[in-house]
């Protein structure tokens, strides 16, 4: 098979390009919905827990066991359409690398520009701060577990 020209590269990048950005829109759009609909788990399950002891316990449990498990499953859905991004983001820079347009492409993040090379820039990652706030998420769900079963 023979080499691309240097016109196809470029038709190359700039898909690789396109589907570059749509990983990352794709990604934030999945993480709101992450972060909304456990957020929204915890609103509902705290706010029958204060409508009083008449509530079920076994309703109010299983409330908190559906976000716990909700935030489990949405640390993993990180995690993999963080893999996606990046194979797409390598995807995009080997094609730089071929077209030699080196910096001058597209290296919107420092994961991008291999510049994650202190131990506080790695933990800026987008993707550890989403597995954070689902860690307080899970942890809230086990405390309001504990509480129900303990009132």
């Amino acid at each position: 098979m023979a080499e691309p020209t240097r016109d196809e590269l470029l038709d190359l990048y700039k898909v690789a390009v396109d589907e570059y950005r749509f990983q990352v829109s794709l990604n934030w759009d999945r993480s709101k919905y992450f972060l909304a609909f456990n957020t929204a788990v915890i609103g509902v399950g705290a706010g029958l827990v204060n409508a009083g002891k008449t509530l079920a316990t076994p309703l109010l449990v299983g409330i908190f066991a559906v976000g716990l498990a909700a935030a489990a499953l949405s640390a993993i859905a990180v995690e993999l359409q963080h893999e996606y991004y990046r194979t797409t983001r390598d995807r995009m820079l080997a094609l730089a690398v071929e077209l030699e347009i080196g910096t001058r492409g597209v290296a919107a993040t420092p994961g991008a520009r291999r510049e994650r090379n202190t131990f506080v820039v790695r933990m800026g990652k987008v993707q550890n701060i989403l597995h954070m706030l689902l860690v307080i998420a899970a942890t809230v769900d086990v405390t309001a577990v504990v509480y129900v079963l303990t009132r």
